[in-house]
């Protein structure tokens, strides 16, 4: 671990200390001799046009760059209306004061009758809801891909398996034109690393989102505007991945795309094989009994995915498309080899018991989903109606077989063995109507509104049965078998404003959402009546934002957001998940959802360089916890409400060009969490501080070469009740360009250092447990890919859909 800190400490330093004090000055003016405001300058290698840095000329049309890394470049400047220039520029050298005087830009030479002008924007712009990347028109698209783009954003992380941070907020949810994208984890990660950027138009960050979004998460959004054109024509791209990590794994997809005329076809699929392998241990210590349980798990199982999506568009008019989209498939997961010892020990570590368990697990999970959508532009102020409407239904089926031995002190028999088989049976089906109007009143006002409606329906029975060597008959158990059923509905309305008042702009949301819910557990005790609760309530969530350019370097913002997180439906289940009889996990029907308050203040200089600092405060805390029945020496996980978690953070983006053909991106983030509340009448305050550090380097060489160098590093923290201990990855990369740039080989090595899942402790109350867990995180990748066709045409719109807050909270046991 110190290894580790020690090399993304050094990387970090190493940015720092080589940055040099070079400067270029310019004004740029038009044909009359006046100043052009806010033109866009962007600073490209002479070697490759490779994009390195932009900025923007303030209200006096200035330039006044600073920082800038060693090479020879060109500046190319452009403005709305006017006719771009390039020029080339001597040597930058580490203290290079260059002074361009004055560039004249001339007008374009347009019919206004025939022509429609288009702003040409800053690369980076710093707006009061959201940070906007301004990839079209950039020659950062060149060669590379989505990802690559994103890694580079200012206060965006992206780690080894493609998961995405906006300032050190986990789990952030990632859009496709305003839609959350259906594809999660690996798939969306092989997505987003063969969509070309020269296909994207711009990026948005969303850190703390308005009103106009889902009220539930509050990790953020990373929206991807695609670009709009007509080519006619196919295009696609193949890929495939061979992994070695404990085992050998692999990955193939496609991704294809037809226009012609008024219609675009599109689909992508992929499958994945992944065997894997997984172990834990637990110590659990009583100390009133004088006795140590351990238990030590190892699950080695195989994970099957298959995807598959299409759709069409048609664009019934200039104004009105209209489009249809439907996406399904299925997974298998199977544990043929998973065994569980517990044993049983005194303060002397002697063994008392011992208590062996093996498991096998046969789930198959399938899902399909369709969304039909209706987009309207009425004129070309930004005036929009967009509605979808959406269906979705997942269905698991699981049978799980434990086989459980007792044995005692001199390892003889001390009971006879049993067998538990639990067969599960999942059905969830959600619908959704949603509809979206955007008002813009003038330059500077622009009213937003909408409507959605969600049901959701779930059912989910687990049956018990067991047998002993003394009665091999399978026997129903009545008291753990269960059935639940949920029914929840959420009705939403919004209205959010944006005003910009000189220096000042704001943005105002409010949104409303009534839920009705109705749970139902149906016992399959004769004796145990049912149970069922119902709820009905309705919750405010407004939003603010307000940001001032103070000037051309400094920009201030201030935000603010109501959220709130429902519990998972498997997390109200009070179905039991067996790991032993000693060890298990239950639901909690009883769950309340939990309600954060956010505030956040941020400073922005030079349009790159952020530093933030943030507050947040959650009511009715969702938290993983474990409860205990010491005499029974049963210790299991479950979900409740904690009275509130109080979290403050610092953090630090910093985007750093070191040379020509290094560049770097480093994040720091402080994080304080404070956890409060009562459980079995034990008040509970476990506190957590972390100092986060991740640092990625990426060397472009000759010959199309690209070498990337990262680390994480974090001191450790609070998750759920848990403390958790220090940990971090080192990764390496390196990429080549084939096949006259159609083609890509890449290379990585994850966690090379085997540090990436920390230690976690809980203690409170009667609880003294440790947990140590260990899976494939260290694994070297071999991938290619191809693109092929005219890669100029634009990707299908991705949408999915007015669902995704729900679909989020479905938990895949694969």
């Amino acid at each position: 671990m110190k290894n580790l800190l020690l090399t993304t400490l050094c990387l970090i330093l190493i940015q720092l200390t080589t940055f040099g004090q070079s400067s270029i000055k310019a004004k740029i003016i038009d044909e009359k001799k006046q100043a052009i405001p806010y033109a866009s300058i962007l600073l490209r290698k002479s070697a490759d046009s490779t994009l390195v840095k932009g900025f923007i000329s303030d209200e006096q049309g200035i330039l006044n760059a600073q920082h800038l890394p060693e090479g020879l470049f060109t500046l190319k400047i452009q403005s709305t209306g006017y006719q771009a220039r390039v020029i080339k520029m001597d040597e930058i050298k580490s203290n290079s004061q260059i002074d361009l005087g004055t560039i004249q830009l001339d007008p374009s030479s347009t019919e206004l009758a025939n022509v429609e002008i288009k702003a040409t924007k800053p690369f980076i712009e710093n707006l009061v809801d959201k940070t906007v990347v301004n990839v079209e028109n950039s020659v950062m698209a060149a060669g590379n891909s989505a990802m690559e783009v994103i890694e580079k954003s200012p206060g965006v992380i992206v780690d080894k398996d493609g998961n995405i941070s906006i300032r050190g907020k986990q789990g952030a949810k990632v859009m496709i034109d305003g839609k959350i994208s259906y594809l999660t984890g690996s798939d969306l990660n092989n997505y987003l690393r063969n969509l070309g950027a020269d296909q994207i138009a711009q990026l948005e960050i969303i850190s703390n989102p308005s009103a106009k979004y889902d009220a539930a998460g509050t990790a953020g959004i990373l929206n991807i505007k695609l670009k709009k054109n007509t080519q006619m024509g196919m295009n696609g791209s193949v890929n495939a991945t061979l992994g070695q990590g404990f085992y050998t794994r692999g990955r193939v997809g496609f991704n294809l795309n037809y226009r012609k005329s008024n219609w675009n076809w599109f689909s992508n699929g992929s499958y994945v094989h992944q065997p894997n392998m997984n172990t834990i241990d637990i110590t659990r210590q009583f100390a009133k009994q004088g006795e140590v349980w351990n238990s030590n798990s190892f699950y080695n199982y195989i994970a099957q995915n298959a995807q598959l999506k299409a759709g069409v568009d048609w664009t019934y008019s200039p104004k009105t498309t209209l489009g249809l989209l439907v996406s399904g498939g299925r997974s298998q997961t199977n544990l043929y080899h998973g065994i569980n010892r517990t044993t049983q020990r005194n303060l002397n570590n002697q063994l008392l018991s011992q208590l062996d368990t093996y498991n096998t697990l046969d789930n198959p999970f399938s899902n399909l989903a369709t969304n039909f959508n209706y987009k309207h532009s009425y004129d070309s102020t930004g005036k929009e109606l967009t509605i979808d409407l959406d269906y979705a239904r997942f269905h698991d089926r699981g049978t799980s077989v434990y086989l459980t031995q007792w044995f005692g002190a001199t390892n003889n028999p001390i009971k006879s063995d049993s067998l538990i088989r639990t067969q599960s049976l999942s059905n969830i089906d959600q619908y959704s109507f949603k509809s979206d109007y955007v008002l813009p009143v003038n330059k500077t006002t622009k009213w937003g509104m909408g409507l959605k409606s969600s049901l959701v329906s779930t059912d989910n029975d687990v049956q018990f049965t067991s047998r002993t060597k003394e009665n091999p008959s399978y026997s129903f158990l009545d008291g753990l078998s269960n059935r639940f059923q949920y029914n929840e509905q959420i009705h939403a309305a919004y209205i959010n404003q944006d005003k910009k008042l000189g220096k000042w702009s704001y943005q105002l949301g409010l949104r409303g959402e009534w839920t009705i819910a109705h749970g139902k557990s149906i016992s399959y005790k004769s004796n145990v009546p049912d149970s069922s609760f119902k709820r009905s309530y309705f919750q405010i969530f407004p939003s603010a934002f307000l940001q001032f350019e103070a000037n051309k370097k400094h920009n201030l913002g201030l935000k603010y957001s109501r959220r709130i997180d429902r519990p998972q439906y498997s997390s109200m289940n009070p179905f039991i998940f067996y790991i032993d009889n000693y060890n298990y996990e239950v639901g909690n029907p009883n769950l309340l959802p939990q309600l954060t308050n956010s505030f956040e203040f941020t400073h922005t200089y030079a349009g790159a360089y952020t530093t933030s600092l943030a507050y947040s405060h959650t009511d009715q805390v969702i938290t993983q916890l474990l409860k205990q029945d010491t005499e029974k020496r049963v210790t299991y996980q479950t979900t409740d409400n904690l009275a509130q978690r109080v979290t403050y953070s610092l953090g630090f983006s910093l985007p750093i060009p070191i040379k020509s053909w290094w560049t770097s991106n480093t994040d720091i983030y402080l994080n304080h969490v404070e956890l409060t509340g009562k459980l079995d009448q034990t008040s509970i305050n476990p506190v957590g501080n972390m100092l986060y550090l991740n640092s990625n380097h990426t060397f472009s060489l000759k010959h199309d070469i690209k070498i990337e160098v990262g680390g994480q590093y974090f001191t450790g923290g609070l998750e759920q009740a848990f403390n958790f201990q220090s940990g971090g990855a080192l990764n390496l990369g390196i990429q080549k360009t084939i096949m006259n740039k159609k083609g890509t080989l890449r290379l990585n090595a994850s966690d090379i250092l085997y540090t990436q899942i920390p230690n976690a402790t809980i203690k409170y109350a009667d609880l003294d447990v440790f947990v140590k867990s260990r899976g494939e995180t260290r694994v070297v990748r071999l991938n290619f890919s191809y693109r092929f066709g005219n890669t100029s045409i634009k990707a299908a719109r991705e949408r999915s859909t007015g669902l995704e807050s729900e679909k989020g909270r479905v938990k895949n046991t694969n």
